[in-house]
């Protein structure tokens, strides 16, 4: 039921030029999603992006962040990809902490898919939205009762963290109180 340094993959959905404009929250949604991937960063923990086809590039803050090649899809769901899941089974994780837009097309399709499918899925409610905020919250209670995870970007990063004498600690706490 926690995030685990080696059984997590972070998976960012979404998170695009033209699309990103019109969420509601979306920078925190943003500020939440950079946390998060820098925490992975510090533990290596692998991380999967995706694009939604016509939608443009990973808004410019998180791609420069991470440098990682996205995956472009048309499904709404990144377990309907078949490049999507060639990368998940690649990486051997079965714990999926899972940030984007929008919720209650992308993220919760996804969700319900990956739990089908036997992966533990972990969704990062600070660092998820939607247009409207009716359709996120539908979606977390819809995600939710399919047996979701639900957590926050700081949760995981003291989940991943587990004890304050880890070495990352000072690494992680500078992240946080960014």
């Amino acid at each position: 039921m926690k995030a685990n340094k080696t059984e997590s993959v972070l998976i960012v959905v979404d998170i695009q030029e033209r699309l990103s404009p019109h969420i509601k929250g979306i920078n925190e949604i943003i500020s939440n999603a950079k946390k998060l991937i820098k925490a992975c960063q510090i533990f290596g923990i692998p991380i999967i992006v995706t694009e939604q086809m016509k939608l443009g590039s990973t808004v410019k803050e998180l791609r420069e962040l991470m440098n990682i090649k996205p995956i472009e899809k048309t499904s709404f769901s990144c377990a309907e990809e078949k490049a999507f899941l060639e990368e998940l089974e690649k990486i051997k994780r079965k714990k999926c902490i899972i940030l984007g837009i929008e919720a209650h097309i992308c993220i919760c399709q996804t969700a319900l898919d990956l739990i089908s499918l036997g992966y533990e899925v972990h969704i990062v409610i600070d660092a998820i939205g939607s247009r409207k905020e009716i359709d996120k919250e539908v979606a977390i209670e819809k995600m939710l009762r399919a047996g979701a995870i639900p957590t926050t970007a700081e949760i995981v990063m003291y989940e991943l963290l587990k004890d304050a004498r880890a070495e990352e600690f000072k690494d992680i706490l500078s992240i946080v109180k960014e």
